[in-house]
């Protein structure tokens, strides 16, 4: 086997392999074995053919594809060794010829990386206070989630529930998919709606209809209807006022699972608050120091490693569109986007998470960020604490795979704090 490494450029090298017409008839006998045992000959027993028979059956080229298939992986590894080369992501494969069999490996390998200026990241913690009327608006959110509703007859105000019908039109009053809905549900005030529309409800009574414009958002998430006026048709079917519980020992119990006075559960309210606002704080230093890192990362990145990171930001987009229960297919006309454009779109975003990736671990080394074993067990068993509470018992792989993001958590939390000033 003839080996050559074209290590010129810093992030990527280009593996040419060719194998002598003997290794190659070694994996072409391997392939007509294997085919061998796949095909039916009338006359034997499936799995019983002979080769010699079986070759006679196969078109030549056929086998060949497959013996070239069987070449390429134990030969690709035994370059990659003899040439002392770590890839990082998938190489490409080139097949230059197949006889002899020649082919080309792009093989992505960790670049050279800087981080510009990086011992001047300055972090500012901010003081975190919970006030009284924070308390107050928790409670009051404890209380409208716990609501009930009685049908009134009267007109809508905000924080009824209300079920209606709707239909929408452009201004020519051409129907717009996606803008109809029968017995559609909604509390007035919560804003799960387009801004402005659950205001132009209030006042409308049971059996009332009414027609009115809305302009969608400038960033809604559906471009064709970005800072598009929409006409409504809309139908009040039914109203019901909202009533909130009173904050008694019942409901104290009933929320907190606790016997507590409502004093003692404010207080506990407030710690929990004060408890979200730290994560919360503790989120901005992170997000504000990887956006430092992202934006101040100097590295050549190979091709093949941004495509295959495109290739992942799509599934991810893919994965979750199904489970909000919508056809990929679905996904792409309502967005009016087809995949090339996806690939296109998302190419800067790719370049921008290896960018950040390269980054912190580079960080990493250079501030000689380490995480124990018994910090990294303590993180592992608390993580599995919470998991169990919840009556979920991670798979061994996935207990693999969160003892890798702990483990990158707490280097981070740690990096954080160089620069907390």
């Amino acid at each position: 086997m003839k080996i050559t490494a074209d290590k010129s450029s810093p992030s990527e090298i280009k593996l040419t392999v060719e194998l002598s017409e003997l290794e190659l008839q070694n994996y072409y006998q391997k392939a007509l074995e294997k085919l061998s045992q796949q095909i039916n000959v009338k006359g034997f027993r499936p799995g019983k053919v002979p080769q010699e028979v079986a070759e006679q059956q196969l078109d030549k080229g056929f086998v060949m594809a497959h013996a070239i298939d069987l070449a390429i992986a134990p030969t690709y590894v035994e370059a990659i060794k003899q040439e002392k080369i770590e890839p990082i992501a998938r190489p490409k494969i080139n097949i230059l010829s197949d006889s002899p069999l020649k082919y080309e490996a792009v093989i992505a390998v960790y670049p050279d990386v800087k981080v510009k200026n990086y011992q001047k990241f300055n972090l500012a913690s901010k003081k975190i206070e919970v006030s009284d009327q924070q308390v107050e608006e928790e409670v009051q959110h404890f209380r409208t989630y716990h609501a009930t509703y009685s049908d009134i007859t009267r007109a809508a105000q905000m924080g009824d529930r209300v079920e209606i019908d709707f239909s929408g039109s452009d201004e020519t009053g051409v129907p717009l998919d996606g803008t109809t809905s029968k017995n559609h549900p909604m509390v007035l005030g919560d804003k799960t709606f387009v801004p402005g529309f659950e205001e132009e409800l209030v006042g409308m009574k049971i059996g009332d209809e009414k027609e009115f414009t809305v302009t969608f958002p400038k960033d809604y998430f559906h471009k064709p209807f970005q800072n598009k006026p929409v006409k409504f048709k809309v139908k009040l079917n039914r109203l019901e006022e909202r009533h909130l519980p009173e904050l008694d020992a019942e409901f104290i119990k009933k929320v907190s699972g606790k016997d507590l006075t409502e004093a003692e559960f404010k207080a506990e309210v407030k710690v929990n608050l004060l408890k979200n606002l730290e994560q919360d704080e503790k989120n901005r230093l992170e997000n504000e120091l990887l956006e430092k890192i992202r934006d101040n990362t100097e590295v050549k990145l190979p091709e093949s490693l941004v495509d295959e990171e495109v290739h992942f930001i799509i599934d991810e987009i893919r994965d979750n569109a199904v489970r909000r229960g919508i056809k990929w297919e679905e996904y792409l006309k309502a967005t009016g986007k087809t995949e090339e454009d996806l690939h296109k779109e998302k190419h800067q975003d790719a370049e921008n998470r290896l960018k950040l990736r390269f980054g912190v671990q580079e960080l990493f080394k250079l501030e000689k960020i380490e995480v124990g074993d018994e910090e990294l067990e303590k993180a592992y068993q608390d993580e599995m604490k919470i998991l169990a509470s919840m009556n979920y018992e991670p798979k061994m792989e996935e207990q693999e795979m969160l003892k890798l993001k702990l483990k990158n958590k707490l280097k981070l939390e740690k990096l954080i704090a160089v620069f907390l000033k």
